[in-house]
């Protein structure tokens, strides 16, 4: 936990101007939906792994609830379900909770969101503070893949500002039914493709990343298919990568909550 901390220290520092140069370098989450901590090894997500190399990689991470709207408010808020009052998709988070986009622009950032699923609309809560929301599924569709979300994520950042971004991006390729686009296959073929995909994410950024899974995935594990009503290491255990402006790369076995992202 103290690592963890460290390591966000620096990240938070971002908030202050830098006082060799009075900038603030711009950070960007990407939160991995349905994302198990064994899926993202080299053979199945090679960028993630060579991504890994610069950062801090936490191999002890999980989330406090494997739902997908819950974690993404624990991650948003810093409390547990219990703290917020949001235990599961479809319920709405109370506007009396402070959330980390509204402390970021407070702090002077610009902020943006690119979410790929419904199950993390605006309506529900998770909007308050950014600039840009964009949750375009197209007509019919309550989601979108990892392609069509970076691509709107890029033309975002063609438009260069010298105001520091806080970004988020929300990925959900991994989550069932796992159609990937040919010739990817399965729920490992779903998480190469966001690999694959978030790599040109990655590329076109520049300043601090944080990324970091909602829940897993069971995949038959005890008798669950798929998550969201056991508590075991296929769903609670996520990845969680850490790089930026003072971050020592390496690897680190300490346990963390991502509530703790910030």
């Amino acid at each position: 936990m103290r690592k963890l901390i460290a390591a966000l220290a620096i990240l938070a520092a971002c908030t202050k101007s830098h006082p060799a140069e009075n900038v603030r370098p711009s950070i960007l989450l990407i939160t991995l939906d349905t994302t198990r901590a064994d899926a993202m090894r080299p053979e199945i997500a090679p960028n993630f792994s060579a991504i890994a190399s610069r950062g801090l990689l936490f191999t002890q991470a999980y989330t406090p609830v494997p739902q997908t709207l819950a974690a993404h408010c624990s991650m948003m808020s810093g409390l547990y379900p219990a703290g917020h009052g949001v235990h599961e998709n479809g319920r709405y988070l109370s506007e009396k909770i402070p959330l980390l986009a509204e402390q970021m622009k407070s702090a002077g950032f610009r902020t943006a969101a690119f979410i790929s699923a419904f199950s993390l609309a605006r309506r529900f809560g998770l909007g308050r503070g950014f600039d840009v929301w964009d949750e375009d599924f197209g007509s019919g569709r309550a989601e979108r893949n990892a392609k069509e979300t970076t691509d709107r994520v890029l033309q975002y950042l063609a438009r260069p500002s010298p105001q520091p971004l806080f970004l988020w991006v929300h990925y959900y390729d991994p989550h069932y039914p796992y159609t990937p686009p040919p010739p990817f296959h399965g729920y490992l073929g779903e998480v190469s493709f966001m690999d694959q995909q978030m790599a040109r994410l990655i590329a076109a950024f520049h300043g601090a990343i944080i990324m970091v899974g909602d829940h897993g995935e069971g995949l038959g594990e005890h008798g669950e298919a798929q998550h969201g009503n056991l508590l075991y290491q296929a769903t609670e255990h996520v990845p969680l990568l850490l790089i930026g402006p003072g971050v020592r790369a390496g690897v680190t076995d300490a346990p963390v909550s991502t509530r703790r992202i910030f």
